[in-house]
């Protein structure tokens, strides 16, 4: 039995499905090994021929001035979210707390593994 991402215009694969080649609509699906998950890749659009690569470790710093945290080096179209607020990173991002304290701040990339910072603010 074969495996297969289905994926979004943007690479990232959001199923895995299984199935005989005959069976199912191959059509907008890539084969894919015993290894890969919608966690752990996604689907290189780059080449003339997709296919799926492991997600990226972020390398990304940040710096804290009191209540601001500063995150350096996010690609574009992160995903940083704190509590219930979400922005989408342009590069070097801001964000500013009303309140010291510990916060952990997600970022969120479709070629990126999801990572959790912790970041204290005072």
């Amino acid at each position: 039995m074969s495996r297969y991402a289905d994926y979004e215009d943007n690479g990232e694969i959001f199923c895995i499905v299984e199935g005989e080649p005959g069976a199912i609509d191959t059509s907008r699906l890539i084969e894919v090994g015993e290894n890969v998950s919608d966690e752990t890749h996604y689907i290189d659009m780059s080449q003339a021929i997709y296919f799926a690569c492991r997600r990226h470790t972020f390398d990304t710093s940040h710096s804290i001035d009191g209540l601001t945290v500063t995150f350096s080096n996010l690609p574009q179209g992160t995903i940083v979210r704190v509590q219930e607020h979400e922005m989408l990173s342009d590069g070097d991002d801001r964000i500013e707390f009303d309140v010291p304290g510990t916060y952990a701040v997600e970022l969120q990339h479709h070629q990126y593994l999801d990572e959790t910072v912790e970041v204290t603010v005072e």
